[in-house]
């Protein structure tokens, strides 16, 4: 097995293990248990990790999570204009309150 990615938290990791397991790349989590343990233990060593089952899927897992990685940095908000809150550019309503972000 071969470490591709350290995610920042549980939830990054299983987005990115469902990425790969769509295109049939195998994948395990490891230090999965392991955040519980920040302060006792480094942080880095906490974070959990991507491990390819058949290191032959490294080149297509390297381009799934680069094209992760590139649409996290371009996603959009809109702020609503009747509350001012911030919703993803996604929302067709505020989730604060209700009213329509789509004109």
């Amino acid at each position: 097995m071969k470490r591709i990615y350290s995610a920042s938290n549980l939830q990054e990791a299983y987005l990115i293990v469902g990425l790969l397991q769509q295109s049939r790349i195998e994948v395990t989590v490891e230090n999965e248990n392991l955040q519980g343990a920040t302060g006792e233990i480094p942080f880095t060593h906490a974070y959990p990790e991507i491990h390819l089952i058949d290191e032959r899927d490294e080149a297509r897992a390297a381009v799934i999570i680069r094209e992760y990685e590139t649409s996290r940095t371009h996603l959009k908000t809109l702020i609503c204009h009747n509350c001012g809150e911030e919703n993803p550019a996604n929302f067709a309503s505020c989730w604060a309150c209700k009213a329509n972000l789509v004109e």
